[in-house]
């Protein structure tokens, strides 16, 4: 209670001593549940910002571990949320920019070559198959006729290379 009322009045050294006491156990949580040790970084800062920013209004009838885990599990939650909006936007982007339904304008130049490196990158049977399906719009019967290969075969090179692409993209835009 008294690490409480020492937080609410803004106390920097009760501050510094309630991270040093919870900052390992959380990081521990937010690792459990992310598999991220970049990802539990930034939650934990998260977390610990918003201890500060919201100290005012800790309460006394709650113990000072109940409302930071209560804060850090607010922070996953929405770290996952954003996560999960982020990967959506990424997928759907992405069909776009390979369907050609997107342009390249200053805010998104950058991975439209950033897809072309990597559409450069797939291996050449895979990136042949990939530009007649995506950028020229052959069916995989046409493709499979013109290079000889099953359909099925012609999937499986579609399907790998828009996972290379996507992870790839995804990678991009983190770093």
């Amino acid at each position: 209670m008294e690490d409480i009322l020492a937080l609410k009045e803004g106390d920097t050294l009760i501050f510094e001593q309630v991270y040093n006491a919870y900052n390992e156990k959380l990081y521990f949580y937010f690792l459990k549940h992310t598999g991220s040790q970049l990802w539990s970084e930034e939650l934990l800062q998260t977390t610990f910002v918003k201890l500060w920013r919201y100290r005012k209004g800790l309460s006394v009838e709650y113990t000072l571990s109940a409302q930071i885990f209560r804060i850090a599990k607010t922070s996953l939650i929405d770290g996952m949320r954003k996560e999960r909006q982020h990967k959506a936007f990424m997928q759907s982007y992405t069909a776009e920019v390979l369907n050609g339904e997107t342009y390249a304008t200053p805010a998104n130049k950058e991975a439209v070559q950033q897809l072309h490196l990597e559409i450069d990158k797939l291996p050449p049977v895979r990136k042949k198959v990939f530009m007649l399906s995506r950028i020229d719009g052959f069916s995989h019967k046409e493709i499979s006729d013109m290079l000889s290969i099953s359909p099925k075969t012609v999937e499986v090179h579609i399907s790998k290379a828009l996972k290379q692409l996507r992870r790839a993209l995804f990678l991009f835009t983190i770093m």
